[in-house]
């Protein structure tokens, strides 16, 4: 079944959004052997899409999207141009595919034991929560680490207080936007994870729910006794 968010400066830039993205992405649990697709839709604009079958997820936004595959992070603009990494190919970002959003709410249908059912639910959900709040995590640490990199240059890496121009140079200017970078991304990687994870994590709980309470309404038929 299938279901449906160029300078040295730059790449030093890049170098520190990747490495805080990857260890998002990284933290996931690991996959089940479930192939299901999975869509949900986070905020107007924002989708997310994950596949365990192949470990892999994307997050599409109004100005690019994000795919993270086996730990490879790629990170194109919304004209498909590759910004960091290269395409990936996976389930998850599939054109082929037609996921179908899971259900946000849950409805008892069953006579079986509605904790265990949840209990059961959300651990068949793991997969799915896990790269979500890797990819979110990817996301927020990139973006974070692009509004911080300037802020930090003009700051000089404090993040309160505007320095005059007397007082800047290119050094402490390289200086501060590594700083700032390193700083907006842990921040907007954390804030990530949690703005795409949970929603996702509790949309595919709540499908993953109604779909133990189908088993329960409607149970397979036995076959005949022989």
């Amino acid at each position: 079944m299938k279901y449906t968010s160029q300078t040295a400066v730059v790449t030093a830039l890049t170098a520190v959004a990747v490495a805080i993205a990857t260890g998002a992405a990284n933290a996931a649990p690991a996959p089940s052997n479930d192939s299901d697709l999975v869509s949900v839709q986070i905020a107007p604009g924002i989708q997310f899409a994950g596949a365990a079958s192949d470990d892999s997820s994307v997050l599409n936004t109004p100005i690019g999207s994000v795919t993270i595959h086996h730990g490879q992070v790629a990170i194109q603009d919304t004209a498909q141009r590759p910004i960091v990494g290269v395409p990936l190919q996976t389930a998850a970002g599939n054109p082929a595919e037609q996921p179908i959003a899971p259900s946000a709410t849950p409805v008892a249908t069953g006579q079986g034991d509605a904790l265990a059912d949840l209990n059961q639910a959300w651990h068949a959900a793991g997969p799915y929560t896990g790269l979500a709040a890797g990819i979110g995590g990817t996301a927020g640490a990139f973006a974070g680490a692009v509004i911080g990199c300037p802020i930090g240059a003009i700051t000089l890496g404090s993040m309160a207080t505007v320095m005059s121009a007397a007082v800047l140079t290119v050094p402490g200017m390289i200086g501060g936007c590594l700083a700032g970078a390193g700083l907006a991304a842990a921040f907007g990687g954390m804030v990530g994870s949690v703005a795409v994870g949970i929603p996702v994590g509790l949309a595919v709980t709540a499908d993953k729910f109604n779909q133990i309470q189908a088993t329960h309404a409607n149970p397979a038929p036995q076959p005949p006794m022989g």
